[in-house]
Parts: structure tokens; C-alpha cells; sequence
């Protein structure tokens, strides 16, 4: 598209020679690309849209990249992408070799710090301003971050460690639910009188002066001490002053010019400071400003909607629910993206949604299950990650059982590494007497699920994003009460041993092989963990001299594929493993994940020694 200013302004100092109505105009033109954009390649729309005045703001204030700015979590964080040096790639977004959805530090100098799990921003916002005290560098540091993100633990305990004198800026982006009590007329009138200049010059000198003489500091901390009882008295108790940090708001966060003489005075202070804005997710586009749920995260236009793992998960566990009323839902802020929606309305009292706090709902599961009930938590892989030690110390170890649903599974070519969920079989198979499951359709679900919460162990079901394996009925049960699925020959050229969504890409490497005149069995796994009854009927099925491979989209230390390959080494079975070694790394422009991971068809028929396939 054509822009008047949107493309043309090639340093950051450009932005600062913008006027009033220029700023309107850019801000106009920065939500028209993020629609055209986000809708196309796919992405998080809404919240972005919430942002787009902030943001401007922050560029036009902050000598950034000098000063730093973090985004809790970066779906946030595309304005500052076009804003930075990054809008001749914005289009790239999200495709593989373009622009993360997130902040990176190998992508650009203007982002200091990486994200895409909820949190994490201020610990290392804090932890930047207090390395620029260590250095006595003049710098200053911002996080922003949403009010869901205060739900979570973590930025309550990067709080506890807040310093009045740190050269730190928090701007909390309330867009949802309400954080701070003070509303109404008179909160709003304080609000007003504490975001002037004159209130906070007035403030510096009284502050220098007093701090002069052994009188005036006594005076100081009398007055100060007076302060807040005053304030007390007037209205509710402020969260953020109390810990000793400037609190500046409530804060319209779409008026421009109110929020850059905000972060000014703020900045001028030199003090830790914490601006409250409120803003509109999906301002400025009707349908997202309507249901901003529905445009948090937004598909691609090419993509093809079916039923999903998620869906069918939640009307599973929801029908369960009405024949047993021990059974509890529990999810970490994700409840339309686990499929939870439909457990909420059916059973709200047997529903926990705990906020972002991943640990939290782990214990909380855990202690559910101890006192009698049937607990199964939703949670999306790469989040699972946060709460290990909870399913160590609190599940594991005192032999409780709790159902997890791992959605999202596998690798995620959207998103990236931050949300590659390609650490839970690891994780799981770490835990001793653990189950874990891989579905390949609804059917499997259904019986895994029944049979996870008729047990009494930990157990993982583990499913992709979207819908059913598109092979899984070319893979018939072989012996169905051990959930193994293949496709077997006599005297095979070679075995392919896997697990969910790669049983996919092996059987179109069984495929290319057969076109080659080569036969390749193909076994899949629904149980992942080597009990002694499946590695025996396993062996029944491999023929002498039989050269196997097993492949797996997770990571190679710890997880599955190393485990089999043990077990089958005693039993005299030599076996490949192809798994993830660099779960960070990217992959280039027209290049796969599967082949930058080298698990793809042809990494697995190349690992039998059947070259009949170029890589691509």
C-alpha cells in the first residue's frame, strides 16, 4: 500500500519531528497495515491493534535502542517492529525466514530482550537497570506489560525486588481487567494533579531541599509517612506506592499526547515509575474491538478450518463430566485455545481457570486429586515447561494422579522456537511411573482419555494443533490394547518406529520407498514409554537384519527415541535415532521444519539407506 508517512521515516529521530496531526495520521496508517498484514500471514491482531498509540509514544520519548524496550510476552509487540527497522520486512511476518511474532534479540538491536511466554519482562527489565547502576551508565529501561500478565507469579516477584532509585519504566496496558480500585471522580482528579509538571517539579525541588540538612531528611520521611496516610484516607490503598514505586494513571492509552507528557515526566523523575494506561484491544477495527477474543490470535487467510484435537478434547471431557462429578477442568488462562469453553458453561463449578500461573495450577491439580477428585489440566506444551518441578515435587513424588492434556504439540512453524512444544515427552518420561499418550485421532483420544482418568498414575496426552493425523487410518491397530498402530511387511527393507503428527511424514516416506520398489513397515505409537509387554510384541514384529529408524518431532536428549533405542540394543535391535539436537534453530526461506530438524521423509529413508528421494 501506499502510505503519506508510514515507510518514510528512516531513522528514529524522524519521529520526533512528527506533529500533532502526523502522529493521528501514522497511527491511522500503522492499524491499516497490521490489518492487511496479520490477516493474511496470520498473528495476534487485537492486542496489537491496543498498542499502536503506546508504542508511537515509547519511540518518540525514549532514545531507544539506547534505552530498552521489552514487551511482556512480544505478541505485542509488531507496532514496535514497522516502528523500528523493520518495516520493509513486516510482510515477511511470521513466515519461515521472515520476522518473528515475537521479540528476538538476533533479529534487531531494538530488541533487547526476547519473550513469547507470559511474565518474564520485568525480571529482565530490572535486571537491565540494575547492570546499567553496576556500570553507571545513564540508560533507562521499559517494560510493558498487559494486566493478564499480572496474574502470573513471576511479575510479582520481580516487584519485590523493584529499587526506588532504579532507571526503570513499567507501563501496565490494562485492556481487559480492572488492576488498581481508584475510579471514579476523585481518583480521576488526583490522577490528574500527580501527571503534571508542576506537581512533579514542585516535588524534585522539595525533595533536593529537604535532603540537604539532618532536619530537613527527619521532615522528609515525617512528610512522607504523612503522605500516605492522607492518601489512605482519601482513597484505596495503591498497590504499586506501596512497594515504592511512582504510580502515574489511569492514563487514556489512545491519547497521544497525554501519554508522551506522561512518560516524560516519568523519564525526568529518574525514579522506578509505573504508568497505568487503559486501552481498547482491536481499536480501530470494528470485528476485533467487538470480540477481541476472537482476533487475540487469527489464522492465516489460506488456512482451512476443522474440527480440532482441542475442540473434541473439550467436548470429550465435558460429556465425562455429566456421568462423574469428580471430574475438574483446570487451565492457565487458555481456555478457549485447550477447548475448555464448553466444560466452563456446562460445569462452571468444576471449572478453574488460575490466570497465567502454569505452577500454580499444577499444585493446584495435584491437590484436587489428593483430596479425591479427578483434576485434568489443559495446557499448551510449551507451557507445560513451566511448571516441571510442580509435576516433579507435587505429582510424581507423592505418587498423585493427574490427567495433563498437552495441546499443541510438536513444532510450531508460525510461532517459532518460543512455542516449539518439543520438550514434554522428555519431561514426561523423566517422571518415573508416568504415563504418556500421543493420540493419532479422535477415536485414540477418546480411549486414552478414558483410560488416563480410570488410572491412578500421572499421565500426558500429548496432541497437535488442528485436526485428526491425516494418515491415522492407514495405520490400523496392530495390538490395540497396547495402542500400537502400523503398517507392516514381511521382511521389510527398513522400519520407521513414531509418534503422532510424524507418523504422517513416514508414511509418505513408506510411499516414496514403495514407488522405488522397496517395502518400509511403519509403526506408530500411541503409548510412548517401553513397558515390557510392548517391547515384546514390538520385537515379534521386526524381521532379522531389519535396519530401524526411529523418528520424532522433540528433542533427542531424554526423549522417547533414545529410550527405545536402548531398550532394543538389549534385545540385539540396532536402531537410528532422528530427533531434534538445535530446538532453537531457524529455518531459511522455502526450507521446512522437518528438514531443518533433519526428520523429514527423506532424513528418515536416507537413514535406511534408501536414496530415493532428493532433501528439499
Amino acid at each position: 500500500m501506499n502510505y503519506t508517512l508510514l515507510g518514510k521515516l528512516n531513522t528514529p529521530g524522524d519521529l520526533n519531528t512528527l506533529n500533532e496531526k502526523q502522529c493521528a495520521l501514522l497511527c491511522r496508517e500503522i492499524r491499516e497495515e497490521l490489518i492487511e498484514r496479520v490477516t493474511e500471514n496470520g498473528g495476534h491482531l487485537a492486542s496489537n491493534l491496543g498498542v499502536v498509540e503506546l508504542t508511537l509514544a515509547l519511540h518518540r520519548v525514549f532514545d531507544l535502542p539506547n534505552d530498552r524496550l521489552i514487551f511482556d510476552v512480544g505478541h505485542q509487540s509488531y507496532v514496535h517492529k514497522i516502528l523500528s527497522d523493520r518495516y520493509d520486512r513486516f510482510e515477511t511476518l511470521r513466515k519461515i525466514g521472515g520476522l518473528s511474532g515475537f521479540q528476538r534479540r538476533d533479529e534487531s538491536v531494538y530488541d533487547a530482550f526476547g519473550g513469547g511466554h507470559a511474565s518474564t519482562s520485568l525480571s529482565a527489565a530490572i535486571g537491565f537497570a540494575e547492570a546499567d547502576n553496576l556500570q553507571k551508565r545513564r540508560r533507562f529501561t521499559v517494560a510493558v506489560v498487559g494486566d493478564g500478565a499480572f496474574t502470573g507469579g513471576m511479575i510479582h516477584e520481580a516487584l519485590n525486588n523493584c529499587r526506588e532509585d532504579l532507571p526503570l519504566i513499567i507501563v501496565l496496558n490494562e485492556n481487559e481487567m480492572s488492576i488498581s480500585k481508584n475510579t471514579g471522580h476523585f481518583a480521576n482528579l488526583i490522577a490528574k494533579l500527580r501527571s503534571t509538571k508542576s506537581y512533579f517539579w514542585a516535588k524534585r525541588q522539595m525533595k533536593k531541599f529537604l535532603s540537604s540538612t539532618k532536619a530537613g531528611k527527619k521532615l522528609l520521611r515525617f512528610a512522607s509517612k504523612q503522605k500516605m496516610r492522607i492518601k489512605r484516607a482519601l482513597y484505596t490503598d495503591n498497590y504499586f506506592e506501596k512497594m515504592g514505586i511512582n504510580y502515574f494513571g489511569p492514563i487514556d492509552g489512545h491519547d497521544q499526547k497525554k501519554l508522551e507528557a506522561v512518560l516524560r515526566e516519568a523519564k525526568q523523575s529518574g525514579e522506578c515509575s509505573l504508568i497505568h494506561v487503559r486501552t481498547v484491544k482491536g481499536k480501530g477495527y470494528e470485528p476485533a474491538e467487538k470480540d477481541p477474543g476472537r482476533f487475540h490470535g487469527i489464522p492465516p487467510a489460506c488456512h482451512t478450518p476443522v474440527p480440532t484435537f482441542s475442540e473434541h478434547f473439550g467436548k470429550r471431557l465435558t460429556s465425562l463430566a455429566e456421568k462423574d462429578e469428580r471430574i475438574c477442568g483446570i487451565t492457565a488462562a487458555m481456555a478457549d485455545g485447550t477447548g475448555l469453553t464448553a466444560f466452563q458453561k456446562n460445569h462452571p463449578q468444576r471449572f478453574f481457570d488460575v490466570g497465567i500461573a502454569e505452577e500454580h495450577a499444577m499444585t493446584f491439580a495435584a491437590g484436587l486429586s489428593a483430596a479425591g477428585m479427578k483434576p485434568v489440566y489443559a495446557v499448551y506444551s510449551t507451557f507445560s515447561q513451566r511448571c516441571y518441578d510442580q509435576m516433579i515435587h507435587d505429582a510424581a513424588l507423592q505418587s498423585i494422579p493427574v490427567v495433563l492434556a498437552i495441546d499443541r504439540a510438536g513444532l510450531a512453524p508460525a510461532d517459532g522456537p518460543t512455542h516449539h512444544g518439543i520438550f514434554d515427552v522428555s519431561m514426561a518420561l523423566s517422571l518415573p511411573d508416568s504415563k504418556i499418550y500421543a493420540p493419532l485421532d479422535f477415536p485414540a483420544l477418546d480411549a486414552l482419555l478414558d483410560e488416563a482418568l480410570s488410572g491412578e498414575k500421572l499421565t500426558f496426552i500429548r496432541y497437535r494443533s488442528g485436526g485428526e493425523i491425516e494418515c491415522a487410518g492407514q495405520l490400523p491397530y496392530i495390538y490395540r490394547e497396547e495402542f500400537l498402530r502400523g503398517k507392516v511387511y514381511e521382511d521389510a527393507d527398513g522400519l520407521i518406529v513414531t509418534y503422532g503428527a510424524l507418523a504422517n511424514e513416514a508414511l509418505h516416506a513408506e510411499n516414496a520407498a514403495a514407488r522405488a520398489d522397496k517395502r518400509v513397515s511403519v509403526l506408530a505409537l500411541e503409548s510412548l514409554r517401553p513397558t515390557k509387554s510392548l517391547v515384546t510384541k514390538i520385537l515379534k514384529l521386526i524381521s532379522p537384519h531389519t535396519k530401524v529408524v526411529f523418528a520424532e518431532e522433540g528433542i533427542r536428549n531424554g526423549g522417547a527415541g533414545v529410550l527405545w533405542k536402548e531398550v532394543l540394543g538389549e534385545a540385539g535391535v540396532c536402531a537410528e535415532v532422528l530427533a531434534i539436537d538445535r530446538p532453537f534453530e531457524l529455518s531459511k526461506k522455502g526450507e521446512t521444519l522437518l528438514n531443518t530438524h533433519g526428520i523429514s521423509k527423506n532424513h528418515m529413508l536416507r537413514a535406511l539407506g534408501i536414496d530415493c528421494v532428493p532433501i528439499v
